[in-house]
């Protein structure tokens, strides 16, 4: 393997590893653990039973 192909092959993990930290640091974001939390809180409940659901979304103090 001679200089060239192990300088375009250290960019190009340079770049992929830029694209993983920035992919991860998107997916730990406060702001997509909020979207993640408003989705789940928002959808739909499908039951396939007879009788009411409930669905319950209350804000309670952590201890």
């Amino acid at each position: 393997m001679n200089f060239g192909k192990l300088v375009l092959l250290a960019v190009v993990g340079m770049i992929v590893l830029v694209a993983m930290v920035g992919l991860i640091a998107h997916f730990l974001s406060s702001e997509a653990k909020l979207e993640r939390r408003r989705r789940r809180n928002n959808s739909r409940l499908i039951s396939k039973s007879r009788r009411p659901t409930v669905k319950l979304s209350v804000r309670t103090k952590k201890r």
